[in-house]
């Protein structure tokens, strides 16, 4: 790294939020900055918060801006990144194993190299959706209760990982698009679970095993029979168990623990879920709240 002269230790931020697969880091620094790095086993995904920068990779410039979609590193690849007026990035780090392990459980198929392209070279509202998400996941690391912070680094690993391997992976891209549906069965099997164990996060590799066909292939059953991915319909459980559990609470901090028990990542997740389902926010009956402050 090198750093101009005199400015080394002031101005220089970074916070990181790791999870088991992923690491979320931001860094800022405020003046020009060159930076590199060795080659490593994990997959980074770089957002530009302010300014423009450029990551050198392979001997190539890509232009990462506030605008854009963001520029992903490959693992095993060193890369060094020049920012000529500072920079603010939201730095996506995944581990490649991980991703390896859940585009398998996604195609049904043992495990290859990951081959990724670049977000500007992916469909635009896929490459959208998979920025917003890794946005939205750093804004509620910011004001979400520690409590809910196991369910909604879990969940919201899950979420990013898919939205790389469904817009930026070139097997899944090149799979064919209608895979062979599951049996009724087999089908019934990850219904069964899901209603089961709706506290607890749904991943890639979970549909995969308990339906024991690929991932991809209950995701489109869901979406043809229900309108909705897995993830959805585990949202609707969740909330017709929150809803049904809401009458009978006296305590003034039951919605959060309600949210909890339910599996949601964050109150404010819930409190979205259940205002677009029910019309309201979700609060305790009138007489629920009158025990409550006597």
């Amino acid at each position: 790294m090198e750093l101009p002269g005199g400015r080394q230790r002031s101005e220089f931020v970074a916070n990181a939020a790791r999870a088991p697969d992923a690491t979320l880091l931001y860094t800022r620094y405020d003046n020009p900055i060159t930076m590199g790095f060795d080659a490593s086993s994990n997959i980074h995904i770089g957002y530009q918060v302010h300014e423009v920068s450029q990551v050198v990779l392979e001997g190539k410039a890509i232009e990462n801006g506030i605008h854009q979609s963001g520029c992903l590193v490959p693992d095993q690849r060193p890369w060094s990144v020049q920012n000529p007026h500072g920079f603010q990035v939201l730095l996506l780090r995944l581990g490649t194993d991980a991703l390896q392990r859940k585009l398998a459980a996604f195609l049904g198929a043992e495990r290859g190299r990951l081959d990724l392209r670049q977000p500007a070279m992916a469909d635009a509202s896929r490459a959208a959706e998979l920025r917003a998400s890794v946005f939205n996941f750093a804004r509620e690391l910011d004001v979400t209760d520690r409590r809910f912070l196991p369910q909604l680094a879990a969940t919201a690993t899950d979420e990013i990982c898919l939205g790389v391997l469904t817009g930026l992976s070139e097997q899944v891209l090149e799979a064919e698009r209608a895979p062979a549906a599951p049996s009724a069965l087999q089908l019934g099997h990850v219904e069964q679970y899901i209603v089961a164990n709706y506290a607890k996060p749904l991943t890639i590799e979970a549909l995969a095993e308990i339906s024991g066909v690929s991932g991809r292939s209950v995701f489109n059953h869901f979406l043809s029979q229900y309108g909705c991915t897995p993830h959805a319909y585990l949202e609707r459980i969740r909330l017709d168990m929150a809803h049904f559990s809401l009458p009978g609470c006296e305590d003034q901090n039951a919605v959060t623990l309600i949210a909890l028990q339910c599996g949601f990542p964050s109150l404010a997740d819930f409190e979205r879920a259940y205002r677009d389902r029910f019309g309201q926010l979700p609060t305790l009956p009138p007489a629920a709240r009158y025990r409550a402050g006597r």
